[in-house]
């Protein structure tokens, strides 16, 4: 058991996930009566109750979440402070919840993950892809330890760090033989005779076209939204719409058969960043991850 964290938080947390209080006591190897207690001691201490039993099992009250969302990062910051502290990670378990951009997802971070694996292969590794405004929001939220995406505009609270990794431009992609691959020169005007596919709710795209194209920002409003870049190739490879997106993804786009360009006047550049709470910042796993993606820049960025 370790000391950093109380069990009995341990024990609200494997209730607060099984919402039955036999397969947490099952989970946790401990007696359903002495995680009864182990509940009731919580619940006396703060002084009121934190689950109600329904027909379909335990049911957290409104104290019961508000813990939960406290208890979630005390357990995740225990467990990297002794990664840290202690020099024999390789014997101990935890979890990290990384939340990455689609284009990184599917360039630079899957052998970075492997590596990961091998430096800490009882951490428990959990990774989900979307774009940035996605992830930002969800570390806000404290769904994610970590995210690698794009900065936002509006800066991240005092309570989280953000570190330089890229700078990537931007590039348009289509099918070969695309009526714009044939034109030549081509311009951000030329764009708007053609549908756009895009990423589902982008707001950090929507905010850069606007300060790029101005009013004819609305001519590059997406037809066709998704969260997949599989998708997204596979719509532009059957039609003559485009995508504008990061030139970090522009070699896997060529082999999939697509060409890119840019515009004569130029589109507009990205920074991607390591985004933690600022109490993970400087723990192993943390900066495992930053160094090796400082070491591993694609062709197409800028290491800042």
């Amino acid at each position: 058991m370790r000391l950093l964290v109380s069990r009995h938080l341990e024990n609200f947390l494997a209730l607060y996930e099984a919402r039955n209080m036999h397969v947490a006591a099952e989970r946790k190897g401990i007696s359903q009566p002495a995680l009864t207690k182990s509940l009731k001691v919580l619940e006396d201490d703060l002084g009121t109750e934190l689950f109600v039993r329904t027909h379909t099992g335990l049911e957290p009250t409104n104290a019961g979440r508000a813990l939960f969302r406290h208890a979630r990062a005390i357990d995740q910051e225990a467990r990297f402070a002794e990664l840290d502290v202690r020099d024999v990670h390789e014997s101990m378990g935890g979890r990290i919840r990384i939340g990455v951009g689609p284009v990184l997802a599917v360039s630079t971070f899957p052998p970075i993950l492997a590596e990961f694996h091998q430096r800490f292969p009882k951490v428990e590794i959990s990774v989900e892809t979307g774009i940035s405004n996605h992830l930002v929001d969800g570390l806000m939220r404290e769904n994610f330890d970590v995210v690698v995406t794009a900065l936002p505009e509006v800066p991240l609270p005092d309570r989280f760090a953000a570190y330089p990794l890229y700078t990537t431009g931007m590039a348009v992609i289509c099918r070969r033989g695309h009526p714009l691959e044939k034109q030549g020169k081509i311009t951000r005007d030329d764009l708007g005779g053609y549908g756009r596919v895009g990423f589902v709710e982008d707001r950090e795209f929507e905010k850069k076209s606007r300060h790029v194209f101005g009013s004819r920002a609305d001519q590059l409003r997406p037809i066709v939204q998704t969260t997949s870049l599989t998708v997204m190739f596979g719509i532009l490879a059957a039609t003559d719409y485009y995508a504008i997106v990061s030139s970090m993804i522009v070699p896997r786009a060529e082999r999939e058969g697509l060409v890119s360009f840019s515009p004569a006047e130029g589109l507009w550049s990205l920074d991607i960043e390591l985004m933690c709470k600022a109490s993970l910042a400087n723990t192993k796993p943390i900066r495992m991850l930053h160094e090796a993606l400082l070491g591993a820049p694609s062709s197409s960025v800028s290491v800042r």
